[in-house]
């Protein structure tokens, strides 16, 4: 999900001269000539064998793009294995009153371009509408005064204190600049490399990069771009600035998203560079891909030990009250490390010790209908909850009808669906919390929020799921260089470690992690 790409549309006010809009423009477009990729190959890694069966555990975006993807090269004995009884994983979205509500991934930006976007259009899904920005809440009062921000009023506020001047002009231009900086020292640090996951840095880009991201942008004198990161990280649930791995937000936050952020600022956001939702919704796209290609999938199943062979890897399945033994030649695990810990007999010391450290957060959304609650437009941040970490509080709304309503984009259309408070009112809401609290708190939690702070009547939640969210390494972790490490062991005992515990909690980031163990695998044996 993608929250700061929602901040700039207005950002820009008119005021702004033509010629330093101009040479703005041109100096990001010019950010976006190719530089050679720098860091440390990725190494060629064993792979299964085109003949093989390959088992796949999990269902969700990882699982069925690897399915696809290596059946498009001709693999075809290929068997999925999922827990529960859907495709899609966190690609989970609700149809209700005609419109597909999600309650996991939402946004595309422009790197999906280069991967989602391509293959939901393949398998008829791809149907992606632009987005207006968002809004920020400053406190959990609507009887406050000033409660309301645009996201622009939010940033440029926050911007400020760095500048100690009130003048947009001045405010945004600073954040511009910063924002610059950003994207030529990612580049300096990083090249232009293919994928999420950028070649091994080199120990002076690793010490450059160490420490927590905030640690990161004050030593970079770029704290301008604090507050969007605020949205872009901490509201997505990618933890907060002061705890998160800097390479963490260096990895989202690549040059390509920079830089379509920077030109909506400018209203310059011309398709792939803007960010979007899909009409469908994305678990259309995996349910599609399995019909059409007919994948295998065995669904709701308990897998009670994996052990690695000399030439296979032995399965143990739950069957009732028995367990029954399947094998299969190579397997690609994608759901969270911490569960393979517990499934494998065999576990080595190495990955005991890459993957102890692993910790998710968790991320609730909920389904809600509501009446009379004060509105700020179709997407809305809490900033009073983020800016105190409040365990479980609301962090964020979207209406996906608000999405797909005419003329959203406009100031016209904003203006309606704020008055329309009386009208029913559908949303996906979120919370965040470093703990797994039971559903009733959290219900509780978010009704108080929503009818003691913004007026709300006739409250019911329609659903509520909460995710285990964006497995990570520390810090220290992370300064160790465990994302290269987990590569350097793919494939050695028939095993692919593959989804967003070993790459970064987004669709874009499993699915071109999935490119990058297709890319280096052995060809010797297809």
């Amino acid at each position: 999900m993608l929250m700061f790409a929602l901040f700039l549309l207005h950002l820009l006010q008119p005021a702004q001269c033509q010629g330093s809009t101009e040479q703005a423009i041109k100096t990001l477009l010019s950010l976006l000539q190719p530089t050679e990729a720098r860091g440390g190959p990725f190494p060629t890694i064993p792979g299964p064998g085109q003949y093989e069966q390959v088992c796949i555990v999990g269902a969700g975006p990882a699982g069925i793009h690897m399915a696809q993807s290596l059946k498009k090269i001709g693999f075809t004995n290929i068997t999925i294995y999922e827990k529960t009884n859907r495709v899609g994983g966190k690609s989970y979205d609700i149809k209700y009153r005609g419109i597909e509500h999600p309650q996991g991934t939402i946004f595309a930006e422009a790197n999906y371009f280069d991967n989602l976007i391509p293959l939901a259009q393949e398998y008829g899904a791809g149907d992606y509408v632009k987005i207006p920005t968002a809004n920020v809440w400053r406190t959990n009062s609507a009887q406050d005064e000033n409660i309301k921000l645009r996201t622009s009023q939010f940033i440029l506020g926050r911007v400020a204190p760095l500048t100690n001047s009130t003048n947009p002009k001045a405010n945004l231009g600073f954040l511009l600049k910063t924002a610059i900086h950003y994207v030529k020292l990612h580049k300096q640090m990083f090249g232009d490399y293919e994928g999420d996951l950028m070649l091994r840095p080199d120990e002076d880009v690793m010490f450059r990069i160490r420490g927590t991201f905030m640690e990161y942008l004050t030593r970079e004198k770029m704290l301008a771009l604090v507050p969007v990161f605020k949205l872009s990280n901490e509201l997505q649930g990618y933890g907060h600035l002061d705890e998160v791995s800097a390479l963490y937000g260096l990895i989202w936050n690549n040059p390509k998203l920079m830089i379509t952020l920077a030109l909506r600022a400018l209203k310059q956001d011309k398709e792939p560079f803007s960010v979007y939702v899909l009409r469908d919704g994305f678990e259309k796209i995996w349910k599609n891909i399995v019909q059409k290609e007919n994948l295998d999938i065995r669904f709701n199943t308990d897998i009670y030990s994996i052990t690695r062979l000399q030439n296979r890897v032995a399965l143990k399945i739950w069957k009732g009250s028995y367990l029954k033994p399947e094998h299969c030649d190579f397997m690609i695990w994608t759901p969270p490390m911490s569960d393979l810990l517990r499934t494998l007999t065999d576990t080595r010391h190495e990955e005991y010790n890459l993957f102890k450290g692993l910790k998710p957060e968790f991320l609730t959304a909920s389904l809600v209908d509501m009446r009379n609650s004060v509105r700020n437009g179709p997407y809305s941040a809490f900033m009073y909850n983020l800016d105190r970490k409040v365990e479980g509080g609301v962090t964020g709304e979207a209406s996906m009808m608000g999405f797909l309503t005419p003329d959203i984009g406009t100031p016209e259309g904003i203006a309606e669906y704020n008055g329309n408070q009386s009208q029913l009112l559908t949303i996906s809401v979120l919370q965040l919390g470093k703990e797994c609290q039971d559903e009733k708190t959290l219900n509780q939690i978010l009704q108080d929020h929503y009818t003691k702070g913004f007026n709300a009547t006739d409250l019911e939640i329609l659903n509520t799921i909460t995710w285990p969210y964006f497995p990570r390494w520390s810090p220290e972790e992370t300064g160790q260089a465990r994302h290269w490490q987990v590569f350097n062991m793919q494939g050695k005992q028939k095993v692919w470690y593959a989804g967003s515990s070993v790459s970064f909690e987004s669709v874009r980031g499993v699915m071109e992690y999935n490119n990058l163990l297709l890319r280096k695998m052995n060809k010797i044996n297809y």
